[in-house]
């Protein structure tokens, strides 16, 4: 009877055992099999020839044909990430017209003003919707949050996208991101107007024939006075295979706008130049940019040449500091650029600045200390990167140097960067011989009884 009753309640217990199973499989299989069905569903053949084509058309400028296409992707997939994602990236390129528009037309068009800002809160309001979707159902994707940054700067939230750049900031080197971050920039009352004319270079060179890029950079060209080099960014756009809707309002600012003093055509500020502080061999001082003279002693002294005043507003302050290296009053240019750092701790191009003057100077040590500086604040700024990367060459650190340069070959499309950097990043050329070897193949010869003495002699030679 004992045997019996214990074998009984294994048996009650298996049962229980086998029941509960049964019943938790029956409470979790719909939603086992509907998360394994929603991982292995793929997106319907159809939807993504629809996206395929959308894409293809929102590069080449044509919008209202991406529209179309995502729009017949949507029907057949609504809810898809990758369908949310695209509808999103359309709607804040669309809002882009208008929204740019509204600053190209002068104050007085009131006629042109009012339709474009009721065109521009209708688009951004698509765009709010859009951008909020994709984010919803794809919280990590960079993408995504590209889109929403490009909302919420739409709507003039500047603050609160800006809360979103740290997710995107590791990918500023894709030409999409850096648009998206310029464009940020951009908006803001007071611009820095050479970060944000490189970053819209970079995102030109990439976007394809979407034209969105370069004509925001025409604008930004214009506005900071390069009439010269938004001319000729203005001629890559007309020469585009379809017309860009603002070409004429371009045209026109180009036309309104006079050269401001201090800027050449093609370039924003002096610090262009430091791709040419890379000619002198590691034993010498760094000579300053080509162009500019070397400084003389009674303009060393601070304020020589410009005052000891500091402009206030940073963009007179970046074209004083352009003017000073051009005098070569080195002391003033650095005087000038500590102040905006002082005021604004994160403006990079100032930053790299210090790092030019430094640089310039001879303190490779101090140029490379505050290049670093302006890549902390600004990852992917190119000129703090080239800053670093010729600073340690000019030093002897090739293999340093040799890092660096390969890291921007490998982040920076070609055509963004000087043509030296590829000659240099593999490596530099073979030293001749060396002292040492000199020395011990002498040492070996006075070591060695068949050499004559006229070979001996050759060992207080040196061997450069």
């Amino acid at each position: 009877m004992p045997r019996r009753g214990r074998v009984g309640g294994w048996v009650v217990a298996l049962v229980l055992v086998l029941a509960v199973g049964v019943v938790g499989w029956a409470v979790a299989r719909p939603y086992l099999v509907g998360r394994t069905a929603g991982a292995a569903a793929q997106l319907d053949p159809r939807a993504q020839a629809f996206l395929s084509q959308g894409e293809a058309a929102m590069a080449d400028g044509n919008l209202d044909l991406a529209k179309e296409d995502f729009d017949k992707a949507s029907a057949l997939a609504e809810g898809d990430p990758h369908v949310l994602l695209d509808q999103a990236r359309l709607a804040s390129a669309q809002a882009d017209v208008p929204w740019l528009k509204l600053r190209l037309l002068p104050p007085g068009a009131n006629d042109e003003i009012r339709p474009t800002k009721a065109q521009l809160d209708e688009r951004v309001a698509r765009a709010q919707r859009a951008s909020e979707a994709a984010l919803a159902i794809a919280p990590s994707d960079v993408a995504a949050v590209r889109a929403r940054i490009d909302a919420l700067r739409l709507a003039g939230e500047r603050d609160v996208a800006r809360g979103y750049v740290p997710k995107v900031i590791a990918q500023a080197s894709q030409p999409e991101t850096a648009y998206v971050l310029a464009a940020l920039d951009l908006a803001e009352p007071e611009p820095l107007w050479t970060t944000v004319i490189e970053r819209l270079k970079f995102a030109a060179a990439g976007e394809g024939n979407a034209g969105r890029a370069r004509a925001a950079l025409v604008y930004a060209m214009a506005k900071s006075g390069d009439v010269a080099g938004a001319r000729a960014e203005l001629a890559k756009l007309d020469a585009l295979g379809r017309l860009y809707p603002l070409l004429p309002g371009l045209s026109a600012l180009i036309e309104r706008t006079q050269a401001k003093p201090g800027v050449d055509a093609g370039a924003v500020t002096a610090p262009v130049a430091r791709t040419e502080l890379n000619a002198a061999p590691p034993t010498q001082a760094v000579p300053p940019p080509a162009g500019v003279a070397t400084p003389a002693p009674a303009m060393s002294a601070p304020g020589a040449g410009g005052g000891d005043a500091l402009p206030s507003d940073p963009r007179v302050g970046m074209q004083a500091a352009s003017q000073a290296i051009k005098k070569g009053d080195w002391d003033r240019a650095r005087q000038i650029y500590s102040g905006i750092v002082a005021r604004n701790p994160s403006d990079s191009e100032a930053l790299c600045g210090l790092g030019d003057v430094a640089r310039a100077q001879g303190d490779s040590g101090g140029a490379i200390a505050s290049y670093k500086r302006a890549i902390n604040v600004n990852p992917s700024y190119l000129p703090a990167l080239l800053g670093v990367a010729d600073t340690q060459w000019v030093m002897g650190d090739h293999a340093g140097a040799v890092r660096a340069y390969k890291d921007i070959i490998d982040r920076f499309p070609e055509g963004t960067y000087p043509s030296y950097l590829k000659q240099r990043a593999e490596g530099p050329p073979p030293a001749p011989a060396s002292t040492a070897t000199t020395a011990a193949a002498s040492q070996g010869a006075k070591q060695t009884p068949s050499k004559s003495a006229g070979s001996s002699s050759t060992s207080d030679e040196p061997g450069e």
